[in-house]
């Protein structure tokens, strides 16, 4: 008597049959996604695509058509606009001089950065010029030396002791 929990026999056709249906199933699946995703740009949202395998195990994608910070934006933006619409006049300017003085902060940030930038390429170009002018100065005095001219040059020139 055979065991209750034999696993059955797949023949060569049933695998050609599978294999047939997962092929099937991987084109149209990518085609979903395809226009899920084109969806979800288009219109800034998300999707949730939920197919079925042949073997009856789903595979679930969420594409999202905006990205995170955008959507962390809007909810910002919308929560400060509700809180704003229920400020009285007095407390619409306290808040309006907040703002700019952050505004001007970040602008103040901004503008340090770049002069830092602007110094460090600077240093970097000037510390370039210095080396080689210092290295013009040196080839000048050594053909100055080599010609033999008895005048004294007012080139710095390097000695060895």
């Amino acid at each position: 008597m055979a065991a209750a929990g034999a696993a059955p026999v797949v023949t060569g056709q049933q695998q050609q049959q599978q294999q047939v249906e997962a092929a099937l199933f991987a084109s149209k699946h990518a085609e979903l996604l395809s226009e899920a995703r084109a969806v979800a740009r288009e219109h800034g949202v998300t999707v949730r695509t939920v197919a079925f395998r042949p073997d009856g195990t789903a595979v679930v994608h969420e594409l999202i058509g905006v990205a995170r910070e955008e959507r962390l934006r809007g909810m910002i933006g919308r929560a400060v606009a509700r809180d704003v619409s229920a400020m009285c006049p007095r407390e619409l300017a306290a808040h309006q001089r907040r703002l700019h003085a952050l505004r001007a902060v970040v602008l103040r940030e901004l503008q340090a950065k770049k002069e830092t930038a602007v110094a460090a390429k600077d240093d970097a170009g000037a510390k370039t010029k210095t080396k080689t002018a210092l290295e013009q100065r040196e080839t000048d005095g050594a053909s100055a030396g080599a010609a033999g001219n008895a005048a004294e040059s007012n080139k710095s020139r390097r000695t060895d002791y």
